[in-house]
């Protein structure tokens, strides 16, 4: 490399894809994002663009708002145009992807403008055809069915860039449509082309390329914000240093196991920290402060808030930091995989549901001189009450990512640090779960569009659940699994014309997404089936699990251990054939069949939320369940803009609203909490999604309903509001 420079340079999203094309090299390794990464980097940027959207500077245009630096990458250059990527593949794959599903949406908004600008970036003109900005040739086909708006199943020989490639695409979709409102997909476009920013490293050979990847990842790391807080907290200990050295790196090594994952000790210290010592208080930026440089954070809060004002102070930190590290490894090591053994299975539910920040709250329930017998039983508690406050907020169709777990924060973080015993922690939390525990929202719940995954889950546990029950394996696992080897199956075909009792063909979507009528099959049989008569489907059916087996007619609960499941669960009349009642009556009794399983895989004494009495030998400052007092609710979630024009008296509760829908007309009802209820019964709680239940495809909610005025004429939502905070009054 001698005599060659290396160069660096800033470029936009839009500089980047809309001027070259990118291929990747032999030895780069596969595209291995997970699940975790994915998500990060979607909540990372809706995070980034919802700051910049509020910011007063952005009303005159997005492209005002303060660049977001997505880091780093190496290419070299092989002709104009066409580059390799050294480093960056991971990022650059995901972004295209990004850029692929936001496609797709400002299609079926009809944003043309968006439309053209993404299409600049995700393909460009080649030998009379067309070719992708990622020009990798074993992707082209699933790139093609994803920008086209078909199905895609990787073929069975795929490699592991290809099939992973897949699933992190299904999971972003989901991801983006949960987090973007339709309005704001133009804004999110320009703001993502324009404002999130990378510095690209030209290396001026291939060969030079391929010295810069081995130093990167074979050479010494640069010092971490952990590495750095050991620095800190280990020259202030005393004589004591080497000693709590040897402790330190043992706990490092601890943490980071086969799975060879080097971020596990920074998001135990995030976590122990927000846990036990973080300021929750209104006004406090502390867990921010924490998550972004908590090597910082320690030394600004060092001599006042944490009192570490001499060897000694500084030496019991880190004691009990190691000492609580111990206990963790037991909950992070049940965060990847199954822990049936010790009833810490929701922390892997926890996890594969996106709650990533469960660990603070565990935390905080754990005192470092805990046993391990106590800390699992907290932790059980913490995480079972986290996985039911995420069912509840699913089926209510509330938000449920991390970012509304962290809303909690500071109504349950510091009531928990007081829990001296399990007890404590289960009279605490049980005063915190919604009163109504019949979960009836499930009769009208379904396939909405952008969240399939949550209806898997809630599938994979009450078909595990029935399983169980009655004797059989557990594959709950099986059923979670990222491979998608088992998938949702429609129990009724897409056939509306099979169902002359349901003329609506809006009310037979509806009905035929609802949950009642879905259920999980192996993905191999699921594609055999297709749109085969319901009849012939329940052939199969028999010899699959129990929610789908019970349909056939010669289904028997004559033996004991299915008569003692059906008799413990008050299952009589419900666990059954369909019989010849219809579409309707299926729902109808399937509805009630998956609440009644609700109801009792979510049961509060299953859960462990049994109130006990204070021990008559209780020591007189041990905390008990009487003491840790509730504090008054706050509504929950972010309000949409019904429930902001409803809070305003922009609306009122039981307006009706309407849309058309090719020729027919659809009405909704705005219920006293701001859902829209639509007449067959569904309720939602964005514009977004009842438009897009009625439409079959993604709308802008708010464009989309209409209301009446007193003269008859109709304005949209949108109007309506947009006349509200412009000061005038449309109705």
């Amino acid at each position: 490399m001698s005599g060659a420079t290396i160069n660096g340079q800033t470029f936009t999203l839009q500089d980047l894809f809309d001027r070259a094309t990118y291929d990747i090299d032999y030895y780069q390794r596969e595209y291995a994002w997970t699940h975790e990464d994915i998500r990060t980097l979607v909540n990372d940027l809706c995070a980034q663009f919802e700051e910049a959207k509020a910011d007063p500077r952005t009303r005159r245009g997005i492209h005002r708002a303060d660049p977001y630096f997505l880091g780093p990458f190496v290419y070299y250059e092989q002709r104009r145009g066409l580059r390799f990527l050294v480093d960056g593949q991971q990022r650059f794959t995901t972004l295209h992807l990004i850029f692929m599903h936001l496609y797709r949406q400002a299609l079926a908004l009809g944003n043309r403008n968006a439309v053209d600008k993404l299409v600049r970036v995700i393909r460009e003109p080649h030998v009379g055809g067309w070719r992708f900005r990622i020009n990798i040739a074993e992707r082209r086909d699933a790139l093609q069915a994803l920008y086209d708006g078909r199905d895609y199943e990787p073929p069975l020989a795929s490699s592991l860039s290809l099939r992973n490639l897949c699933t992190r695409s299904e999971e972003l979709r989901e991801l983006l449509e949960a987090r973007i409102e339709a309005e704001d997909v133009p804004s999110f476009v320009d703001w993502i082309l324009n404002r999130v920013l990378l510095v690209g490293i030209e290396a001026p050979s291939r060969d030079s390329g391929f010295k810069i990847f081995e130093s990167m990842n074979d050479r010494g790391a640069r010092l971490t914000p952990v590495d750095l807080l050991k620095s800190y907290l280990l020259s202030r200990v005393g004589h004591d240093e080497e000693e709590l050295n040897l402790q330190w790196r043992k706990m490092l090594a601890e943490l980071t196991p086969a799975r060879d994952d080097p971020g596990a000790p920074s998001r135990f210290l995030k976590a122990a920290l927000v846990a036990h010592h973080g300021r929750l208080d209104e006004g406090f930026t502390d867990v921010e402060d924490i998550n972004s440089s908590l090597h910082l954070w320690v030394k600004r809060n060092a001599e006042d808030h944490l009192a570490l004002r001499g060897p000694h102070q500084f030496f019991g930190f880190v004691e009990r930091l190691i000492r609580l590290a111990s206990t963790y490894r037991t909950f992070q090591s049940a965060t990847h995989q199954l822990d049936r053994d010790h009833g810490l299975e929701a922390l892997y539910f926890n996890s594969i549901n996106g709650l990533s920040n469960q660990m603070a709250f565990v935390l905080a329930a754990i005192r470092p001189g805990d046993t391990l017998t106590v800390a699992k039983e907290k932790a059980r508690l913490v995480a079972n009450f986290i996985d039911r406050w995420y069912v509840v907020r699913v089926l209510t169709d509330e938000s449920a990512l991390d970012r509304d777990l962290d809303e909690l924060m500071p109504r349950l973080i510091p009531q928990l640090r007081k829990c001296e015993r399990p007890a404590d922690v289960a009279s605490f939390l049980v005063h915190e779960l919604p009163d109504d525990q019949s979960f009836h929202p499930v009769t009208s719940f379904g396939l909405r569009g952008n969240n399939s995954a949550q209806v898997k889950y809630l599938l994979a546990r009450l078909t595990a659940f029935a399983q169980t029950g009655w004797g059989e394996r557990d594959l709950t696992d099986d059923y979670l699994a990222s491979d998608r080897r088992w998938q949702i199956e429609h129990i009724f075909p897409n056939r509306p014309e099979r169902h002359p009792e349901v003329p609506d063909p809006i009310e037979f979507r509806l009905l035929r997404n609802r949950i009642g009528v879905l259920g999980l099959l192996k993905a191999s049989v699921n594609a055999s089936l297709q749109d085969t008569p319901i009849e012939r489907k329940i052939e199969v059916y028999r010899s699959e699990n129990l929610l789908l087996r019970c349909l056939h007619p010669m289904f028997q609960q004559n033996n004991k251990p299915m008569r003692t499941f059906i008799q413990l669960h008050d299952l009589q009349g419900h666990l059954r054939p369909l019989g010849s009642g219809g579409l309707r009556a299926a729902v109808t009794v399937r509805e009630e069949l998956y609440r009644r399983l609700c109801a009792a895989v979510w049961r509060l004494d299953r859960l462990g939320f049994s109130v006990e009495a204070p021990a008559a030998d209780a020591a007189p400052d041990t905390v008990t369940p009487a003491a840790v007092v509730p504090a008054p609710r706050k509504p929950a979630g972010r309000l949409t803009d019904v429930q902001r024009m409803l809070r305003d008296g922009v609306l009122s509760a039981g307006t009706v609203l309407t849309a058309v829908v090719g020729n027919a007309e659809v009405t909704a009802t705005i219920e006293a909490d701001g859902a829209i209820r639509l007449s067959t019964g569904e309720v939602f709680r964005k514009a977004d999604d009842a438009g897009r239940a009625v439409k079959g495809r993604r709308c802008e909610g708010m464009k989309f309903w209409q209301v009446s005025r007193p003269d008859g004429a109709r304005v949209s939502l949108r109007e309506l509001r947009d006349a509200a905070l412009a000061g005038s009054h449309p109705i």
